[in-house]
């Protein structure tokens, strides 16, 4: 119950993107909705849990003891290299990329060609809406959507006005 003196708050805002590598100790406050891209990793310890019970009423389990060994101290911040770029009317900004992942923020404001190379695209729409175009298909989406562009899905445009978070591997 003394966390508040063991981990440093950060103060966020909407848009706001950080990496949190794997084994830094974190957790998402009250009233945060996050989009998480993460590498492939079956395990989550649990280090406190706000008293919170399971089904049964019983106190959620804590893994204390087995976090010991993952956890990386003292914690050293990562100062990314953000990149922006600009497509016709599209503006890309690449947070990261990394050995496991690469998270960009596409802000489209028009229309632009592009062509798909990567093994594949995690596209969620978090403002505005649009549409993919594709041998003459018209695919709409909006705020809220998630959709994936496959690899060899070849040339495309994009039209509308909106913010997409985008991920690959």
């Amino acid at each position: 119950k003394e966390w508040n003196q063991l981990l440093h708050r950060v103060k966020v805002k909407p848009g706001d993107f950080f990496y949190v590598p794997s084994g830094t100790v974190h957790a998402i406050g009250k009233g945060v909705l996050v989009l998480e891209t993460q590498q492939n990793s079956d395990t989550t310890y649990r280090l406190y849990d706000y008293d919170r019970r399971d089904s049964e009423g019983n106190l959620r389990d804590l893994h204390l003891e087995r976090s010991i060994d993952v956890i990386e101290a003292p914690f050293i911040s990562n100062q990314l290299t953000v990149k922006h770029e600009k497509v016709d009317d599209l503006s890309i900004t690449n947070f990261i990329k990394c050995p496991y992942f690469s998270v960009a923020k596409w802000e489209l404001d028009g229309s632009t060609s592009l062509e798909q190379q990567n093994a594949f695209l995690l596209v969620s729409v978090i403002q505005g809406e649009g549409e993919l175009i594709k041998e003459g298909k018209h695919y709409f989406f909006k705020k809220g959507d998630h959709f994936i562009i496959p690899n060899y899905f070849g040339g495309y445009d994009l039209v509308g006005n909106s913010i997409c978070i985008v991920s690959s591997i």
